[in-house]
């Protein structure tokens, strides 16, 4: 695979899978953005529902006259999602009645991403305008902790959803940035699977090797969830690559 910008080599032949898909974390990330930078800027109700107006035109629009989707997603005349610079996110295919599908966390369980940001101003390059409590703490518009990215954060700096439960732990943010794993994200699992059978509850069947060590049916390391892991516990792919 290579650039199509400089015809360099990207990732050798042998990396992809059989469908030609980019390894992790690679596919995962293809569809990484933060979502206050494809939101419109907007006020809220009593309920926490942003106002989504309407031009002289019909058009969804926010505060600012930007052109929304009916879920307050900017998007450009064709209807493609964009961000502040007005680069294509997303295809408007993609899209389920202007709204974003939702996400999967690592766990399997699905989110909305909008329950896991906070109500934060973006100014017209898209740059967030954080706030700060009297401990030097981000917070948003209504006094909730969140971390640089914007997204709600507990006490340990754990991604939650608006009822506090955990989403994404810290050590799975990049930068504060949480993945973005969709319905339409293509990733081949067994590629960072190890090889175990499981219990009549679904759990995999591997031998503990105490503190927090295991491993498969075919002596490879693997977490307690049967991911092949390397020596300081990072997912690996099965030719032992991040």
């Amino acid at each position: 695979m290579i650039n199509n910008f400089n015809n360099k080599k990207m990732f050798p032949k042998d990396d992809l899978d059989e469908r030609g898909e980019l390894p992790a974390p690679f596919n995962i990330e293809k569809h990484n953005f933060n979502p206050h930078k494809i939101r419109g800027n907007f006020d809220y109700d009593r309920n926490g529902i942003p106002k989504i107006l309407k031009n002289k035109f019909g058009d969804h629009v926010d505060r600012n006259g930007a052109v929304v989707t009916s879920r307050g997603y900017k998007m450009n005349q064709n209807g493609d999602i964009i961000d502040y610079d007005k680069r294509k996110k997303f295809d408007k295919s993609q899209m389920i009645q202007g709204d974003l599908p939702k996400l999967f966390n690592y766990n399997g369980k699905k989110f909305d991403i909008k329950d896991v940001i906070g109500r934060v101003n973006v100014d017209r390059k898209g740059n967030l305008q954080h706030q700060m409590d009297k401990k030097g703490n981000i917070i948003d518009n209504i006094g909730r902790s969140i971390n640089s990215k914007g997204y709600l954060v507990d006490e340990f700096g754990n991604v939650i959803d608006n009822d506090a439960k955990i989403i994404f732990e810290k050590r799975h943010l990049l930068e504060d940035e949480i993945p973005k794993i969709f319905p339409f994200t293509r990733f081949n699992i067994k590629s960072v699977m190890g090889d175990f059978e499981v219990d009549p509850l679904g759990n995999p069947i591997l031998e503990n090797l105490g503190d927090g060590q295991y491993r498969d049916q075919k002596g490879q390391a693997v977490n307690a969830k049967g991911y092949l892991v390397d020596k300081n516990g990072n997912i690996i792919n099965k030719n032992g690559k991040l």
